[in-house]
């Protein structure tokens, strides 16, 4: 493998030393790699948010030319009449962020790495340790079959499933196409890094176009895993509104858009009901708790084995 840490390349004007973190403080990293399914253009939306919400400057930028591939997603480049301009060149960069509280965090935004997957996760895993990052939350988006007349369904993945708390992921086991951001997080994970993901889920039918409820959405989480102060309202949440309306209009105008909308609304509220019964059937109410405290403190006085044989408990202790 080349070497990782020559990869990345600090912005001129700045001092490695002025990037180091104040003793104790462990700050988050926020990742927005646009993917190859970037349904509702949920990233692009975000880093618009921030950047234009959000104070930041630029750390520095990944070596482009070793992990872009030109030809597989071509940039933007303008022909006027007998001449080329305005090239819109690719970048992964790296900036510091302060939130709406004043806390400040690190942004790695831009294009997903096509090439040198490998050399990249230890490039920016080098960037981490540099900056003694503490947690790292990854935000996407997937096109999916749910309805846009409900709330933005919000899943979690992580390096370690215990990081999720009672946040839900996807129930089942799939074998995939792997994205960048499914590397890394195994990658960092393997290596004791706090990585958590958070992945929207957009309307199949409004994948293609943006869809600033995904971004919202996404927002908000976020703030709420990493306890950071982002914003998700002003003009996101005005364009939400506006795209929302949009789409109520292009659906009532088709008695065919409104038959697929409502078989999506009944599959929704189906999954989030069985869902909610599922949660509730494996956490316990107070009472619950409070009985089998109460029975494990009785059996205390039986014996070192509350009054069962060694090899168990007694007859009545309730399994599981």
């Amino acid at each position: 493998m080349l070497d990782p840490a020559e990869l990345f390349n600090l912005e001129a004007h700045l001092d490695p030393e002025e990037c180091t973190q104040t003793e104790g403080e462990h700050p988050t990293l926020v990742i927005t790699l646009g993917g190859y399914a970037d349904a509702g253009e949920t990233q692009e939306l975000i880093a618009q948010q921030i950047s234009d919400r959000l104070g930041n400057h630029k750390v520095g930028t990944f070596d482009i030319d070793q992990v872009y591939d030109y030809a597989g997603r071509r940039p933007q480049i303008v022909f006027d009449r007998d001449h080329f301009t305005d090239y819109r060149k690719p970048e992964i960069s790296l900036r510091k962020v302060t939130d709406d509280a004043g806390t400040g965090f690190y942004w790695l935004s831009g294009p997903e790495p096509s090439l040198q997957w490998e050399r990249m996760i230890s490039s920016i895993e080098n960037v981490m340790s540099g900056l003694d990052i503490g947690q790292v939350l990854v935000l996407q988006s997937v096109p999916a079959p749910t309805p846009h007349t409900r709330p933005v369904y919000v899943t979690g993945f992580a390096s370690d499933p215990s990081l999720l708390g009672d946040r839900a992921g996807l129930p089942g086991v799939f074998q995939m196409s792997s994205p960048f951001v499914g590397l890394l997080t195994l990658r960092l994970g393997e290596h004791g890094k706090e990585v958590i993901g958070l992945t929207a889920h957009v309307p199949y039918y409004v994948a293609e176009s943006g869809y600033p409820e995904a971004a919202v959405a996404l927002l908000e989480q976020a703030s709420s895993v990493s306890g950071l102060a982002l914003p998700a309202d002003g003009s996101l949440a005005q364009a939400a509104h506006a795209v929302g309306e949009t789409i109520e209009q292009q659906v009532a105008a088709s008695i065919e858009a409104q038959q697929v909308v409502a078989r999506l609304e009944e599959q929704y509220e189906q999954y989030m009901s069985h869902r909610e019964l599922t949660t509730r059937q494996n956490v316990p109410t107070a009472d619950e708790i409070g009985a089998e405290v109460e029975k494990f403190l009785a059996g205390l006085d039986d014996g070192p084995f509350g009054g069962g044989s060694p090899g168990g408990g007694s007859s009545d202790t309730p399994e599981g």
